[in-house]
């Protein structure tokens, strides 16, 4: 995983000129605050936004010499390409892929969402390297790696990934994605990297744990409490902002810097947890679900409520945080958090 095997000069320093950002799924809260963040920055000159849906009105008023909002269908490879044809771009060319446009509720999950899973990741890849963009971001999740009982205190990038049969099709998607990402790292023009969060925490984020602590009230096993290192969303895009500023590709972690039991997190947040017998676990989250008391899903990642998931993100930390000063406005809440 080292940078300079893969041919990256100088990971960690700042990547020359101004930044030209395509950010997919522009209706995240992570993808929003991402749009935003890069919009103070000013060596940022453009950002696309891209989501299926129509422009989010917290991005309504930004400069619309910077800021262009396109909806587009990901999972077909012409609306993709046309993506990099746009006007704008053909002025100022893309040197920058943030995808975040990936089905996350597994409620909903079907054949249309798997086909837009791969399809969107294959399609904004391949494009991105005809279009000699420069950089390539896909953010993942931690629910990649294997857990159980005999679990690693702390995962590393190379961590056994969960290819278990039973494992939630949406989940395999995300396998499959980071593969097709894997396959091209050693393009010497475009540097492909893979962001694995953990859980990420924050109002409005579509993560598992924050569906959980919003959840009334959260149902847990009874005699498990697992170890656990959130990040927030804050610290989440401050990482992503690094990642798109500065030379490095390859797998990273990215996580919080507190460790701790569950219930830790949960009384931090106020929240008081109902502890059930584990069979019952996943019929209770199920009517919980039908009731509108959570959008917590216990079936996707059912070991995650038993067993221990800690990341090991010190490699981001030296490639990445250990440069946190590239950034304006660095300085502040919204500053990347040093250990």
């Amino acid at each position: 995983m080292n940078d300079s095997r893969q041919g990256v000069r100088d990971p960690g320093t700042p990547r020359p000129g101004q930044r030209r950002v395509l950010v997919t799924g522009a209706r995240r809260v992570i993808a929003l605050e991402l749009i935003e963040r890069l919009l103070d920055q000013s060596r940022v000159d453009l950002v696309v936004a891209v989501d299926p849906g129509a422009c989010p009105a917290r991005l309504l008023g930004h400069d619309p010499e910077r800021l262009v909002f396109t909806s587009a269908d990901l999972s077909r490879r012409r609306p993709v390409d046309n993506l990099f044809l746009l006007e704008p771009c053909r002025q100022k060319p893309l040197d920058t892929v943030v995808h975040l446009g990936f089905q996350t509720n597994p409620v909903r999950y079907g054949a249309t969402a798997h086909e837009f899973n791969v399809n969107s990741t294959q399609h904004l890849l391949a494009a991105a390297l005809r279009h000699g963009v420069e950089k390539f971001i896909f953010v993942s999740s931690d629910a990649v790696y294997k857990i159980g009982p005999r679990g690693d205190y702390k995962i590393r990038e190379d961590g056994e990934l969960n290819l278990d049969p039973g494992t939630h099709p949406m989940l395999r998607d995300t396998i499959d994605a980071e593969f097709l990402c894997r396959a091209k790292m050693d393009d010497p023009r475009c540097e492909v990297m893979v962001v694995r969060p953990s859980g990420v925490i924050g109002g409005g984020t579509i993560s598992g744990f924050n569906l959980l602590l919003e959840s009334h009230p959260p149902v847990l096993p009874v005699g498990f409490d697992p170890m656990i290192n959130p990040t927030t969303k804050e610290r989440l895009v401050s990482d992503l902002l690094l990642a798109t500023f500065l030379r490095g590709k390859g797998i990273y972690n990215v996580a919080g810097v507190i460790a701790g039991p569950l219930s830790r997190f949960l009384e931090q947040q106020g929240v008081k947890a109902m502890r059930v017998p584990g069979p019952l676990l996943r019929p209770l989250n199920r009517i919980q679900r039908l009731l509108g008391q959570s959008h917590f899903h216990a079936g996707f990642h059912p070991k995650r409520l038993y067993y221990s998931l800690v990341l090991d993100d010190s490699r981001f930390d030296r490639v990445f945080r250990a440069h946190a000063d590239v950034l304006e406005g660095a300085v502040g809440p919204d500053a990347p958090e040093r250990r």
